[in-house]
């Protein structure tokens, strides 16, 4: 029986059966890249043909999930390489193939194939021939749609004779019909000589009711594991049976009027912040050397107690001021003092605070706090303080 009659008898077949199990339907779009010592009139020692474009259609029957068996045919039209450029081969191929698919009823289905075939040649200019082949070949179905998927595979060709062998690579889609019936075994169960009956033992007396847990407050909490006891009703409390305190400033939510309050920030009996009108003042002891702005040292440490101070307060401004000894001209102390503001300013803004909240000014010798007269009170004197007045109220900050 000539291939051509498999293909079609396998069709029938598939036809016939396609209730016992599925029946498939591919048509395919490829490349074919011919072998390179293709010759056209199948006797010549050539250089082989130009790829093409290959279209196919398979015909398959699943007779288990996994086991099927396909019937296909393909043809491409090809020009031939030198010496015989004007020309064109008319190739023609029908095989037959055993399908075994893996993860079968999954939505991606690897395969493998493997079977053989017939080619058909057919030159302009030369006598038509035809060539036996085995091929094998692997792909994968992708499970778009119930009974339609997309398919794409590759497959290696191998003739005999003047070895030839031939790539093909295919895409397309695989639609399908039928189903798998149902493989489970009917239980078969021996029989069972008939036993006398046994008096059925007496019933257990049923335990006696569990007394539920008392919660006096209804809260949901039990009184063995709440910790604030008679909890008004309605009231939304945690796992111990305490109102919930969401900006955890002590006034449980239900009594809290401001709620959302920052951090750290004292409140009043109906959480809203206190307000204070006094003014701050941060001495700090930053070093400078004889006659000169240049900071000695890392003042880092000294005036992170200023930005802490500002992110507490946003929207309070400070003021940096600084002093000197009575020793030396007042105008060049003044101008020393703001230099010296100046630099304390500068390393705040390095370390992130807003320059627009920070004012610098130098006072030279005025304001002393000890007596000029001595090493110690000259010293004391010479300071740089962080200023924040009370223009506005601020909300006044947790010990």
């Amino acid at each position: 029986m000539s291939i051509k009659g498999l293909w079609v008898g396998a069709m029938l077949a598939g036809l016939g059966v396609a209730q016992a199990g599925e029946l498939t339907l591919s048509p395919l779009l490829g490349e074919h890249d011919f072998s390179n010592v293709t010759a056209p009139d199948g006797v010549s020692q050539g250089n082989g043909v130009k790829n093409a474009r290959e279209y196919m259609i398979d015909l398959g029957y699943r007779f288990t999930p996994n086991w099927s068996v396909e019937a296909s045919t393909g043809k491409s039209t090809t020009h031939e390489k030198s010496p015989f450029y004007a020309d064109k081969l008319h190739y023609r191929q029908e095989d037959l193939d055993v399908m075994y698919r893996f993860l079968a009823g999954e939505p991606v289905q690897p395969f493998v194939l493997l079977g053989g075939g017939r080619a058909d040649y057919l030159a302009d200019h030369s006598s038509p021939f035809a060539k036996g082949y085995g091929q094998g070949g692997a792909g994968v179905v992708w499970n778009l749609f119930p009974h339609v998927g997309l398919r794409s595979e590759v497959r290696y060709i191998d003739m005999p004779g003047p070895h030839w062998h031939d790539w093909l690579g295919l895409v397309g889609i695989e639609f399908s019909v039928g189903s798998f019936p149902s493989t489970a075994a009917t239980e078969v169960v021996p029989a069972v000589a008939a036993v006398p009956a046994v008096p059925a033992a007496a019933p257990a007396p049923a335990p006696a009711p569990v007394a539920a847990p008392a919660d006096d407050d209804h809260d949901g909490v039990p009184n063995n594991l709440d910790k604030c006891p008679n909890t008004p009703a309605g009231v939304k409390v945690d796992a111990q049976g305490c109102p919930l305190d969401s900006d955890h400033d002590g006034v449980p939510d239900y009594l809290d009027k401001c709620p959302n309050t920052p951090a750290g920030v004292v409140v009043d009996q109906q959480g809203c912040p206190v307000m204070l009108s006094k003014t701050q003042v941060m001495s700090l002891d930053v070093k400078f050397a004889t006659g000169s702005d240049k900071i000695l040292g890392d003042p880092t440490a000294e005036l992170a107690k200023v930005v802490d101070f500002m992110k507490a307060y946003p929207n309070q401004n400070i003021t940096i001021d600084g002093y000197t000894d009575n020793r030396g001209k007042k105008a060049m102390n003044l101008r020393l003092s703001q230099r010296r503001a100046d630099a304390v300013r500068r390393h705040l803004v390095d370390m992130g605070v807003n320059a627009a909240r920070l004012k610098a000014v130098g006072h030279g010798e005025a304001d002393p706090i000890a007596s000029n007269s001595s090493a110690a009170g000259r010293a004391a004197n010479r300071r740089v303080v962080a200023t924040a007045k009370a223009e506005t109220h601020v909300e006044e900050m947790k010990k």
